[in-house]
């Protein structure tokens, strides 16, 4: 009887020892997807940020040399504000062929034509021109899409983009009360004027376009 009860007393223990063994993994688990996500879109931002200077580089590359912008607008079809795919029937050739989009960004159909333009946040990106052909004056903007991601709208608002020549940058709602646009004139922007911008669209719920503009010519 007294082995007996020795082997149950060391069962207990063992148990005891596996449900606390099982508490930390828990922890460990929770921890470590906790800490990947963060890594993972850290990740996302710095990826971000070498896209934008990268397209902008690009831009002012192909463009700057030029009279006027003819081949760089990659228009998208926009429903209520809701992005719903390229709207250039030619699949923005001049894009693709000038590589001022990196290929990782870019959907193609069959025939080698854009049908979608996404970056780091796989949310849609384009570019426009803004201002008449030939006027001094016009810029090109990169619309960058973040999703409701109230960090990377911060930390991308707070850049220092003007060793990247972006010349202000817009924080844009995508869905929803389109008056909720901010515009920042004076760049690097204020952490608190950014921490403003962002949480007024996503406490919202919508999604973030940011803006980014090019003085071309």
């Amino acid at each position: 009887m007294r082995n007996l009860k020795i082997k149950n007393n060391e069962s207990g223990r063992s148990m005891i020892e596996m449900l606390g063994v099982l508490a930390i993994i828990g922890v460990l688990s929770v921890g470590g997807i906790a800490g990947y996500s963060k890594a993972m879109n850290k990740y996302r931002i710095n990826k971000a940020v070498e896209q934008i200077t990268l397209i902008s580089g690009n831009i002012r590359t192909f463009f700057g040399p030029q009279k006027y912008l003819s081949g760089e607008k990659c228009y998208l079809n926009v429903s209520d504000t809701i992005y719903s795919g390229i709207s250039s029937k030619d699949g923005c050739p001049v894009i693709r062929k000038a590589k001022i989009i990196p290929d990782e960004m870019l959907t193609l159909d069959a025939d080698g034509k854009i049908t979608a333009i996404t970056g780091a946040f796989s949310e849609m990106v384009y570019i426009k021109s803004i201002g008449e052909v030939d006027n001094p004056n016009t810029e090109t903007a990169i619309f960058y899409g973040i999703g409701a991601n109230e960090e990377a709208c911060i930390e991308l608002v707070t850049h220092d983009w003007r060793s990247a020549n972006i010349n202000y940058i817009g924080v844009i709602i995508v869905n929803g009360n389109g008056s909720k646009n901010t515009s920042f004139r004076s760049l690097p922007v204020p952490i608190d004027s950014a921490v403003t911008a962002c949480d007024k669209i996503i406490s919202t719920g919508a999604s973030v376009r940011l803006k980014f503009t090019i003085k071309v010519l």
